[in-house]
């Protein structure tokens, strides 16, 4: 394979990811909730570096570990598992995923902030806190922001 095939195939690897990442985020972000969703985006990005921290630099939860473009979405989805979807019409709003697509892209990029102080899971501010991050290091709205240590 080619250099520039191989260039081409990380860039759509990329692209992908970042859509995935943005879909996950106009999902569970309430419409127009920058903070939130750059809260959501970093607890990704955290669960990602923890991973590769207890994998040993492998990181075996990858958006792309079964395939080039397998799974993507399923897999960040799983970061926000116990989250609400907001409706259709909220994820259809093309604004709106513009705004995520940005916050994804900066996220993915390491260039996002990181409003969850660290957090790796994301529940809604009433549900009880998950077994595996019991300590609350954010509240944003109707979320809440755990970390694990």
């Amino acid at each position: 394979m080619s250099a520039r095939h191989h260039s081409n195939a990380q860039a759509l690897a990329r692209t992908a990811e970042r859509d995935a990442l943005a879909e996950a985020l106009a999902r569970h972000a309430p419409r127009g909730a920058v903070r939130i969703a750059e809260a959501l985006a970093a607890v990704a990005m955290n669960r990602r570096r923890r991973r590769e921290r207890l994998w040993n630099g492998v990181f075996a939860d990858g958006p792309f570990a079964d395939g080039p473009f397998a799974d993507a979405e399923r897999r960040f989805d799983s970061a926000f598992a116990g989250l609400a979807e907001q409706p259709i019409g909220t994820r259809a709003d093309a604004a709106w995923n513009a705004i995520c697509r940005r916050i994804a892209a900066r996220a993915l990029a390491g260039a996002g902030p990181d409003p969850s102080s660290g957090a790796i899971c994301a529940t809604a501010a009433e549900a009880p806190s998950p077994a595996e991050a019991p300590r609350l290091a954010a509240r944003l709205g109707d979320f809440a922001f755990y970390r694990g240590d």
